[in-house]
């Protein structure tokens, strides 16, 4: 449907620019409608990438208005907003559940200084940035401090 949008938007816009050459001396009402629909025709023909982002419910219309705003005078600009509004929507992961299964497997504890989840023989946050002490074996989390984490709470 796309297509159809894009051909129609493009061949009126051309023929209203094309009957705009005329002078209106010549134009009966109907060539000066179509000469003066170029300045509806020809934005509706440059917003087309935000309103197919819209017809489609993308998620990030407003970046993709924003470079079709800013960077589609450029041929590029409005290319990649096109393209970028067309692109399926990826599925949205959900985290939390792999980080549970990841954490009941009990290679994994707090970090002491910022109760971030970190492997268990890590000698480094990668959250805060400092240094831990590796766990032994034995000082792994327990069950329930398994299953807090696994529910968030933290403390």
């Amino acid at each position: 449907m796309f297509i159809v949008r894009l051909a129609v938007l493009v061949l009126w816009a051309l023929y209203a620019w094309d009957m705009g050459q005329i002078p209106p001396s010549g134009l009966n009402a109907f060539g000066k409608f179509v000469a003066l629909s170029f300045f509806f025709v020809a934005p509706a023909l440059y917003l087309l990438p935000t309103f197919e982002a819209w017809l489609r419910k993308h998620r990030n219309i407003s970046s993709i208005a924003l470079v079709n705003i800013l960077l589609g005078w450029t041929l590029i600009g409005w290319v990649v907003a096109e393209a970028w509004a067309l692109k399926k929507a990826e599925p949205v992961t959900v985290e939390s559940a792999a980080v549970a299964n990841k954490v009941e497997s009990g290679a994994h504890r707090e970090c002491p200084y910022c109760a971030e989840t970190i492997l268990a023989k890590a000698k480094f946050c990668k959250h805060c940035h400092k240094e831990v002490e590796p766990l032994a074996n034995s000082e792994q989390m327990s069950s329930a401090d398994i299953e807090a984490l696994a529910r968030g709470n933290r403390g």
